[in-house]
């Protein structure tokens, strides 16, 4: 098959779950992941730039959370940083920046559907990160691609159907 469509139009731009590099502690992480079930979240600079800063999966931020919350100096409203640099000297803090993949594979909004296709196939990606300028406006799952891919090849096999008439 080939797609006339761009990135743009089969991404999720809307309810994005983001994390911004500041103003995090272990009780906002925690409500994030209760609130919802990706498997990962964009790293921004802040919700109004949103220049992505890096990727966090999901497992990873539970495991560092549950890890924390055994220790006896990490409270609800202990700072989260992903640099060291972040952190008030003399304080508690949960440095994520292990975790961090600093350089998530990223597309730019107007790319063909059909490169973000293969690029899923040929990196064996499970999301892109979708860009404009650096900023993040919004996300393209696999499953995004299998549904979209899925819609297209009904649609052939209808008209198919429909000429044979």
């Amino acid at each position: 098959y080939t797609f006339s469509e761009k990135a743009c139009d089969v991404m999720t731009s809307r309810h994005l779950a983001v994390i911004a590099l500041e103003g995090n502690t272990v009780e906002s992480i925690e409500a994030l992941l209760a609130s919802c079930s990706y498997q990962g979240f964009p790293v921004v600079t802040n919700r109004d730039e949103m220049l992505v800063v890096g990727f966090i999966a999901r497992y990873s931020l539970q495991r560092v959370i549950t890890k924390c919350r055994q220790h006896s100096k990490v409270a609800g409203t202990t700072k989260i940083v992903f640099s060291p640099e972040q952190s008030d000297s003399g304080s508690t803090y949960v440095d994520l920046s292990p975790w961090l993949d600093q350089s998530p594979i990223q597309i730019g909004e107007t790319a063909p559907l059909d490169r973000l296709i293969e690029m899923f196939r040929a990196l064996g990606l499970r999301y892109l990160l979708v860009t404009h300028n650096g900023q993040l406006v919004g996300v393209v799952k696999k499953k995004d691609i299998l549904e979209h891919i899925e819609v297209h090849r009904r649609g052939m096999s209808e008209r198919r159907e429909d000429n044979s008439l």
